[in-house]
């Protein structure tokens, strides 16, 4: 699916290749979008820390000449590296907006993944209080082994789960030190 989407990138998509491997960012879109979802990222919320990124850079000590170039004075803002900064924001955004049309393809497909199931819960949780209270009733205690390994998404329905209650019947057990899945984006 990830190839079609490829295939289907426009002239002007700054992710479209014409030599080479035109499939060379395959790996990169399938993380992205995993992530994106783990974490329970929109497209609109990248986009959003895109730009208050790019607006930052000047601010930023690494883009700030240290001492005096060729073509910069000591104290000046590197703005050869600002403009190598962008194009990479450039090619990250155009990546993120292909993560709406790749989730439409996986809809019509009748596909899903891990994340998919974990975000469908959350949502009908966050629609429907009675399905939650339901859920609630069932699980009065709940352990969560391997903490430093959940991700958003999974922190989030822990959250869902534990909501309102006073003195909430939850354990959880981690430790940074063993984190095996922090290259899956685990944050926790």
């Amino acid at each position: 699916m990830l190839k079609k989407l490829i295939d289907g990138f426009s002239k002007d998509n700054p992710l479209k290749r014409y030599r080479g491997d035109v499939y060379f960012d395959m790996r990169n879109l399938a993380w992205l979008f995993s992530t994106m979802k783990r974490e329970g990222w929109t497209s609109s919320f990248i986009k959003e820390r895109i730009k208050a990124y790019i607006d930052d850079l000047p601010l930023r000590d690494e883009y700030i000449c240290k001492r005096a170039t060729k073509f910069f004075k000591k104290g000046e803002v590197r703005t050869d590296k600002i403009e190598t900064e962008k194009e990479k924001m450039l090619r990250l955004e155009a990546a993120v907006e292909q993560f709406d049309i790749f989730q439409e393809m996986m809809l019509k497909a009748n596909r899903y993944d891990f994340d998919d199931m974990i975000n469908w819960v959350i949502r009908v949780f966050e629609q429907n209080d009675a399905l939650l209270a339901d859920y609630k009733e069932r699980f009065q205690y709940l352990l969560v082994d391997e903490y430093q390994d959940t991700s958003g998404t999974q922190n989030r329905l822990i959250q869902l789960l534990i909501k309102d209650e006073e003195k909430p019947n939850v354990f959880v057990v981690g430790d940074d030190d063993q984190s095996i899945y922090r290259f899956q984006g685990s944050e926790h």
